[in-house]
């Protein structure tokens, strides 16, 4: 297949071991070793000094059956390839369904970005896995990889449990699409449109040993213990959910409360960050080891939205729209460049909302790191 897409820019299929597809992927392999690279940790080489490729990150080539490469006036730019992972094995006890394809090894060269040639080459590689009868699409990446995350963010894809054989690396990150309208994953319990509120939210600051925030809070570890069973034996570790709330109120700024119809329903708190402007734009190629020189010494002017709960009755209501928009106002007031946040990999309707609000993907901020690994990071300047 060779398909013009725009003037000067041509998507084909070539085989696994085209020359110029094996050389992007290289190219990609070697940008890939710098944003994992961890400090004090020795560089695997050969006995002549050369890198020795992970064997986790080999793709045997009879699993693939498209390698797409993308051409801008006839130069080598980007790259995607698409493997069938029907029934085969998951790294998590079980099985992939038929109609499962991974799409690996999405890469455009230096040169050629910021011209969206990611979504194209991400578009046709849908188009071909739709023709082939792929009906859930699935991809890995990571948390050193922000712009990977934003992209697959943005063009649908939802985060799925960890797959395949880095599943058990805690900075890894999977995702998922279904692309057939039939393929919707199944629903846990009807969906049901809340009706419309009378009136709009009242929000109102209070203290952090509110009753009613504290309860919300309560509400909010109630709901998470079963998404998170890793967290809750985490937080039981350290003395449970009211050692833990007590400890977190220590360093909160501000504390709201939104009122609906008089019914408290959600809250949200403002925390100061580590990291201020600077981290939204800190470079992924200096490894993980990055992200502690990406904190800023004094002031940081950065700040982290915290503990954003709504009542499952209300939601869709505008509320927690309503949180974060005073949080960030209340940031702004104490001179604030930068909130962050984060959120778990099993709410893609968090992920969902805080895309629409301005927040993108960052690198893990401190206290928190690359282990972590049920959350994804989230930043937006002010």
């Amino acid at each position: 297949m060779v398909a013009e897409v725009l003037a000067g820019l041509t998507i084909e299929t070539v085989g696994w071991d085209h020359a110029d597809a094996v050389r992007l992927r290289a190219e990609q392999q070697h940008e890939i070793d710098l944003r994992y690279t961890q400090p004090g940790r020795p560089a695997t080489t050969d006995a002549d000094g050369a890198p020795v490729p992970d064997a986790r990150d080999q793709v045997d080539p009879s699993n693939v059956f498209a390698t797409l490469l993308l051409r801008v006036d006839g130069e080598p730019a980007g790259h995607a390839a698409l493997r069938d992972l029907s029934g085969r094995d998951d790294y998590q006890g079980g099985l992939h369904p038929d109609g499962t394809a991974e799409v690996k090894r999405v890469y455009v060269a230096p040169g050629f970005r910021g011209r969206g040639l990611s979504r194209t080459v991400m578009k046709a590689a849908e188009d071909v896995a739709r023709d082939a009868g792929v009906r859930h699409l699935v991809l890995e990446t990571g948390l050193m990889q922000p712009e990977s995350l934003g992209l697959y963010l943005r063009l649908g894809y939802d985060p799925v449990e960890s797959f395949g054989v880095f599943s058990d690396e805690p900075g890894s990150r999977c995702f998922g699409k279904w692309l057939v309208p039939d393929g919707a994953a199944p629903l846990v319990g009807p969906v049901e449109t809340p009706p419309a509120p009378a009136s709009a939210p009242v929000l109102r600051e209070v203290p952090w040993d509110d009753p009613d925030a504290a309860a919300l809070r309560r509400a909010m570890w109630v709901y998470l213990q079963p998404l998170y069973p890793e967290l809750a034996r985490v937080v039981e570790a350290r003395g449970g959910h009211d050692v833990v709330d007590v400890e977190r109120g220590r360093t909160t700024l501000v504390t709201v409360l939104a009122v609906l119809d008089g019914r408290p329903v959600g809250c949200a708190t403002l925390a100061p960050s580590p990291v201020g402007p600077k981290h939204l734009t800190a470079d992924p190629m200096r490894g993980v080891g990055g992200i502690a020189a990406a904190a800023e010494a004094g002031e940081s002017r950065g700040f982290e939205l915290q503990s954003v709960f709504v009542d499952p009755s209300v939601r869709r209501a505008g509320v927690a729209s309503a949180l974060v928009g005073y949080l960030e106002e209340a940031a702004r007031r104490r001179g604030g460049l930068a909130s962050y946040l984060n959120t778990g990999i099993r709410q893609p309707t968090a992920l969902r909302l805080y895309g629409k609000l301005g927040y993108r993907p960052v690198l893990p901020y401190p206290p928190y790191g690359s282990d972590d690994a049920q959350l994804l990071f989230l930043g937006k300047a002010l």
